[in-house]
């Protein structure tokens, strides 16, 4: 009975977030869609698709708001670039990531 209690009581001090609070701003949350997108295209080129068109299925509505700097930029040099990464998809995303976070100001100093 003590356990239980103890586990109820110590579950009560977890704070509760509600969907609108954010848990990462957006320039992190860009990065980390840019480079799933970098992922799936490792994915997809070791699968046989074709790179003219993996790059026209990359398309930016220029008046979306959902469509901010780091796909405008950087989607088609990243879909071309995963069609060469000769390692893991992991590992081009996460290099993908930290060049965004690190081309974006998301990145700051350990000092």
């Amino acid at each position: 009975m003590k356990r239980i209690l103890t586990i109820v009581l110590s579950t009560l001090s977890i704070p509760l977030l509600t969907a609108e609070q954010a848990i990462i701003n957006n320039q992190q949350e860009e990065c980390f869609s840019v480079s799933m997108i970098g992922y799936d295209y490792v994915i997809n080129s070791r699968a046989g698709l074709p790179i003219e068109r993996a790059l026209n299925t990359v398309t930016v509505d220029k008046d979306s708001d959902i469509i901010r700097d780091a796909y405008k930029n950087n989607l088609k040099t990243i879909v071309k670039s995963a069609y060469q990464w000769q390692d893991s998809p992991h590992n081009y995303a996460v290099k993908v990531m930290y060049e965004c976070a690190f081309n974006h100001g998301a990145v700051k100093s350990a000092s």
